[in-house]
């Protein structure tokens, strides 16, 4: 075991493990996500928050005509974010060309994409999700390779709807999503992708962006501690299982590859301590493989940037 790398140790890990033990009836999505973005950025008020958003989805609601259906009150959601007008001052949310992957972390906090209205493929839908279900919308977030997208179920048909949030919330098919993140049929079929979510499940993808944090901070004994909170809740989590695998292989680098420049070198007590870190660097990727994950390749991603500084230069 890493020392240091235990949820009693790691005070964030154990403040996400409380969150997600609550029942899912008393779960907000809203104060899950500010509660993990306060832990990033101190200066978060959650409280005020949580009410800027009820007043968002009040706002909402004052578009609706009564007895609004399901249907009625998604088509509101999806104007009130996308489209302009004054509950909005003409100024509606959209996709962050800059910095289209969340580079900078402080691009995935909530009250950043609020204020900014400039979003990616974490904030915009975790939003959409929260305001839909203040709004009593059977939404929820799903998976696919490095992306978040919503999944909408209508109560009188039963049909589940993709919703691509970074593009208007407009349906999309799984094999559009698919072309976009290429993921394999093992994937899917084990779990890792294209799931409709439990509200438990999602507020532990929600606490990914931590983990994301720590990666950026070299927090390895923290990525540790919070993919395990995470895995917990979350078992199918491809993204923690990475980020596990990648901390213990980060550790070995810096205690020992960059120490001795043969394994033969390392003092006889030491060992057994860097066959463990290897092991459990093998075994999580291995794990993620045999479900079905897959490198993305670097190709893909290339002609995705292009693609986003195509639609930059066509606003």
């Amino acid at each position: 075991m890493v020392p240091g790398a235990d949820m009693e140790s790691v005070k964030e890990a154990k403040r996400i493990d409380a969150l997600l033990r609550q029942p899912e009836k008393e779960m907000d999505l809203a104060r899950v996500k500010l509660t993990i973005d306060k832990m990033i950025d101190p200066s978060i008020d959650i409280d005020a928050g949580v009410s800027q958003i009820d007043e968002m989805a009040t706002q909402v609601r004052a578009m609706l005509p009564p007895s609004a259906s399901s249907a009625e009150r998604l088509q509101a959601l999806q104007r009130y974010i996308y489209g302009k007008g004054s509950w909005n001052g003409f100024q509606s949310f959209g996709y962050d060309f800059d910095d289209p992957v969340g580079n900078n972390i402080h691009n995935k906090l909530l009250p950043n994409y609020i204020k900014s209205r400039k979003g990616n493929c974490v904030t915009m839908p975790v939003l959409f999700v929260i305001l839909g279900q203040r709004l009593g919308l059977d939404v929820t977030l799903s998976t696919a390779p490095l992306h978040l997208f919503v999944k909408y179920t209508d109560p009188e048909s039963g049909v589940i709807y993709n919703l691509e949030t970074t593009s208007g919330a407009k349906p999309a098919r799984d094999v559009w999503i698919r072309q976009q993140s290429p993921m394999t049929d093992a994937a899917i079929a084990n779990g890792l992708y294209l799931q409709k979510l439990s509200k438990r499940e999602s507020a532990a993808v929600i606490a990914s962006t931590l983990s994301e944090h720590f990666v950026q901070q070299r927090a390895h004994e923290k990525i540790i501690a919070l993919s395990d909170v995470i895995l917990a809740h979350y078992p199918r989590d491809v993204d923690s299982m990475l980020r596990k695998g990648s901390a213990y292989g980060r550790l070995a680098q810096m205690h020992f590859v960059r120490k001795y420049p043969q394994p033969n070198l390392i003092p006889p007590a030491e060992r057994g301590y860097f066959a463990y870190l290897e092991h459990q660097n093998r075994f999580w990727f291995e794990k993620a493989e045999t479900l079905g994950w897959r490198e993305p390749s670097q190709d893909k991603e290339a002609k995705y940037i292009q693609t986003v500084r195509r639609a930059k230069s066509a606003q």
